[in-house]
């Protein structure tokens, strides 16, 4: 018995491109489903998935010590000062 041939995707269908979850999109996951909120529920307004809101909230640990030790993103410059002087 021959095999299956193997299905093409027609050119006219986009490919959904992969997105990158900041680390504030994935505390406020966190916290909403704290709060009681449904993983559907979050997707939709976060335009996610609900299976990558599940992933989202199953590493909830490592998220939450990635974010004390992560800089924030509303730090423009990090500045470094020598003492030049020694």
């Amino acid at each position: 018995m021959p095999k299956r041939p193997a299905t093409k995707t027609p050119s006219k269908i986009a490919k959904r491109s992969r997105v990158a979850v900041t680390l504030d999109v994935k505390l406020d996951i966190v916290k909403r489903h704290k709060h009681g909120e449904g993983t559907s529920v979050i997707g939709i307004v976060h335009g996610l998935a609900p299976s990558t809101v599940h992933y989202i909230v199953k590493s909830a640990d490592k998220i939450k010590e990635m974010a004390v030790s992560a800089t924030p993103l509303t730090a423009t410059k990090v500045m470094r000062f020598c003492d030049v002087y020694n």
